[in-house]
């Protein structure tokens, strides 16, 4: 069994210490980008490897960041993962509502920063078994060569530095019906940061994307909201009626990314 992480590198340090040189890493082959000096958009370059791999040599691909590091060994899941779906270390899903509730995270992942502090925390609930989510979060996306093959799967190159491995789960879903579901893998990702107004900027290009559908990714919906998103806004509303610091802060940014997008 191959498996075979691609990255794209700004931070070889990073990158060697968490992907390449990475004792849990063992037996996989590693296809990185170097990045840093043409800063050239990671779908564009995950599809360059795509384009380019000889697919009579079945592989599991893992598409990761330069700071994601696996913290345990994987073989064994690799060995039993269904090759007609999609795999990711964490993605969200929403529940309750009658399937167009609150956003859930899933995903044995902690984030922190960058520079090792200790301060890290859970992005999600955690998983014994796979867990159907709608879309993974960029840092991590695994997917079989054969499946990448039989559909001529490809990332959203005007997605330039966000949301494309989100879009990958959307449009494998909406264009073929192809399932998305977080492993458990005990995992972190070293960026401790937070979206940023350059992600934001895709939505209005996502909802002309996916007239429609709706989907939840790490930190925002994308596509065109339903009458059920309407209705599940004005319950968070109620919901949080008196919300702590931090779950206003998260209001708010949910207002700020569904600007424009309600139909």
């Amino acid at each position: 069994m191959t498996v075979t992480a691609i990255s794209v590198v700004r931070d070889f340090d990073a990158y060697e210490k968490y992907v390449s040189k990475n004792d849990c890493c063992r037996g996989m082959s590693f296809s990185p980008f170097d990045n840093r000096s043409g800063n050239a958009p990671v779908p564009v370059l995950y599809n360059r490897f795509l384009d380019g791999y000889d697919y009579s040599k079945e592989a599991w691909f893992v598409f990761c960041h330069e700071d994601f590091e696996l913290q345990e060994d994987a073989s064994a899941l690799f060995a039993n993962l269904d090759k007609s779906r999609l795999y990711g270390a964490a993605g969200s899903a929403r529940r309750g509502f009658g399937g167009f509730g609150m956003q859930v995270m899933y995903g044995n992942m902690t984030e922190c920063s960058r520079n090792g502090g200790a301060t890290q925390w859970n992005v999600g609930k955690m998983v014994s078994k796979p867990v159907e989510v709608e879309t993974f979060d960029c840092c991590c996306l695994i997917v079989h060569s054969s499946l990448v093959a039989k559909y001529a799967l490809r990332f959203d190159e005007r997605l330039l530095f966000d949301l494309y491995v989100e879009d990958f789960c959307a449009s494998a879903k909406v264009a073929h019906g192809i399932r998305s579901f977080v492993v458990p893998l005990k995992c972190c990702h070293h960026s401790g940061s937070r979206a940023t107004d350059r992600l934001y900027r895709h939505l209005p290009y996502l909802k002309d994307k996916y007239p429609k559908n709706c989907f939840i990714g790490s930190c925002t919906y994308f596509g065109t909201p339903s009458w059920q998103k309407k209705l599940q806004d004005r319950i968070i509303g109620i919901l949080r009626k008196t919300p702590s610091p931090q779950d206003a802060i998260m209001v708010d940014e949910a207002r700020s990314a569904a600007k424009g997008m309600i139909v």
